[in-house]
């Protein structure tokens, strides 16, 4: 019984997170499930719905096709779509009721590829995991099929740019790097993460006013054909979780590094801009959470005293629990102990299932509505998406943190813009 939920609700369920992921890429994208699933998708955790068509679709299942185990109908209706509209692609999902059917998705779709010849993917979803695992999904088999044909080639190029300062030091090494800035590519972009309140605009920004050439979004704001020159580029800055499986298999099969964190204003602005600038020459993959860099004394002072003051904030008894996904959350802590100096000890509670190996041992890895509300009755400040204040002891400081997976457009008005150099959200956390 403690897995079930009384007060709080579940986040986005992973066929959603597929459907986000693929949204604007010009494919056609089925939910296969009874009629009623596209329209939870698209009036709750899809505010593009409204502004920009798509070929998403649900299959309508009906009960005799779920008691006769007919898949005929599911296929023809994807080849007559198909051959219609052409897509780049066809994806195809499922939810709860065609999972304990056992439906074999991943056979249907080699069945519509070989009537179609258009290249189709068969995600065995199950509508219980969240979107994190979906949207996951989707990215990596985007980059595994439409990558692939260029790879040999593409890490042939990025070696070859690094060769050229290999054996550098660290300085003539980041000199060398602004007359030759690198290309980036950005995954795990969709607006169930960042909605579409200006933050994908500010990252784009930022990674302008960096220096970067951006090579393509995943997947918010580039077409089909944008993403198929990812692997021109010399880095990738995985904003998300959705975005990690993408980026580990673009470092394994292209040789493009990855440097994990958001650009939560100047502090983190800056250390991100060095980072990215060390993954791309070096090959080594890093992200913003890890500590100082290596050799960077003035970097590692700062550090420690960080630390220490942090440390000491275990005598003002003070803590603070932020709720959410992974990367975002450890942005957020960065910005409150890195950019505002907070004393207070900082938690990350993580309720998905993929953390992005970012976390702090201390750190909550649990969905536990129980554990929830222990953790947030222990915590002096919770910065959360405002379904959580239902378990909230009403104690101390409470900062709303919309996020669009987890209470879809209940909060959409109350979106605001996090990411950029200048950009300095939780101001009230500032010297707490």
């Amino acid at each position: 019984m403690k897995q079930v939920y009384r007060d709080l609700c579940t986040y986005s369920a992973d066929l959603f997170g597929i459907c986000s992921a693929l949204y604007e890429l010009g494919g056609l994208v089925v939910m296969h499930d009874a009629s009623g699933c596209n329209s939870t998708y698209n009036t709750h955790d899809e505010p593009r719905w409204w502004s920009m068509d798509s070929m998403v679709y649900v299959s309508g299942l009906v009960e005799q096709d779920a008691i006769l185990g007919n898949d005929e109908r599911l296929i023809n209706d994807c080849v007559e779509v198909a051959m219609r509209e052409h897509p780049h692609f066809i994806a195809l999902s499922r939810s709860v009721l065609p999972t304990y059917m056992g439906t074999d998705v991943r056979g249907i779709a080699h069945v519509i590829e070989k009537r179609t010849g258009i290249p189709t993917f068969g995600f065995a979803t199950n509508g219980m995991d969240s979107y994190v695992r979906g949207a996951a999904a989707a990215f990596r088999a985007l980059a595994e099929r439409f990558l692939s044909p260029g790879k040999a080639q593409a890490k042939e190029q990025v070696e070859r740019r690094r060769k050229a300062l290999r054996g550098a030091g660290k300085i003539r090494l980041l000199a060398e790097a602004a007359q030759h800035m690198p290309a980036v590519n950005l995954l795990g972009v969709t607006p169930l993460d960042f909605s579409v309140c200006g933050n994908v605009e500010a990252l784009r920004e930022a990674i302008d006013v960096m220096g970067f050439s951006l090579v393509s979004c995943w997947a918010m704001g580039d077409h089909f054909d944008t993403l198929q020159k990812a692997p021109l580029a010399d880095v990738n800055l995985v904003v998300s979780a959705a975005g990690l499986a993408c980026a580990a298999w673009m470092q394994e099969r292209l040789g493009i590094p990855y440097v994990i964190g958001l650009p939560m204003g100047r502090c983190a602005w800056e250390r991100l801009r060095t980072l990215l600038l060390e993954a791309a020459y070096t090959g080594q993959s890093r992200h913003l959470f890890e500590g100082p860099a290596p050799g960077n004394a003035a970097r590692t002072a700062q550090a420690e005293a960080s630390q220490m003051a942090r440390c000491g904030a275990a005598h003002h008894g003070k803590s603070v629990l932020i709720i959410g996904e992974p990367v975002h959350a450890a942005s957020v802590r960065y910005l409150l102990e890195e950019g505002y100096g907070c004393e207070a000890q900082v938690h990350v509670l993580c309720p998905l299932e993929n953390d992005a190996g970012i976390l702090r041992p201390e750190d909550l890895r649990t969905g536990s509505e129980e554990a929830v509300r222990n953790a947030m009755a222990a915590a002096d400040a919770v910065i959360a998406d405002p379904v959580y204040r239902r378990v909230w002891h009403g104690r101390g400081l409470f900062i709303d943190d919309p996020h669009e997976a987890y209470s879809g457009r209940m909060y959409h008005d109350r979106g605001f813009v996090y990411l950029g150099r200048d950009a300095a959200p939780y101001k009230e956390m500032q010297g707490f």
